[in-house]
């Protein structure tokens, strides 16, 4: 479908984040993913890497990102690329973060632990 209405985009827990896919490969999107991430304060994304490139945008709030061994302050309207294979995490500011993400389809997201995983938003 060529249009997705907000009532119809399905919505994901993931490791006490909420994941609203906005387009997928299942739902017509062949070729990316697109979906926002709500971070609660205190909260964030674990280190973690991928096999394809992941680009995202603050929407909302603040944030301190580990990429490689640089760290960054981002804030609402920032953006950041993040090249394939590179170690990187997330730690939400006092207020949490919104942040939108788009991706190729059926990246594959490898965790410290050595899960991996191709997340239900990009397949």
């Amino acid at each position: 479908m060529a249009v997705e209405r907000a009532h119809e985009h399905p919505t994901f827990e993931s490791m006490g984040n909420t994941v609203t896919s906005l387009a997928a490969p299942a739902r017509g999107a062949t070729d990316a993913g697109l979906f926002r991430t709500e971070v609660p304060p205190g909260g964030g994304l674990p280190k973690h890497r991928h096999d394809h490139i992941d680009v995202f945008a603050i929407e909302r709030g603040t944030c301190t990102f580990h990429l490689g061994d640089e760290v960054y302050e981002l804030e609402a309207g920032d953006s950041a690329f993040v090249p394939t294979g590179i170690w990187h995490r997330l730690d939400a500011g006092a207020d949490g973060i919104t942040l939108t993400v788009t991706m190729l389809a059926g990246t594959q997201i490898e965790f410290e632990d050595g899960r991996a995983l191709v997340p239900p938003w990009l397949s």
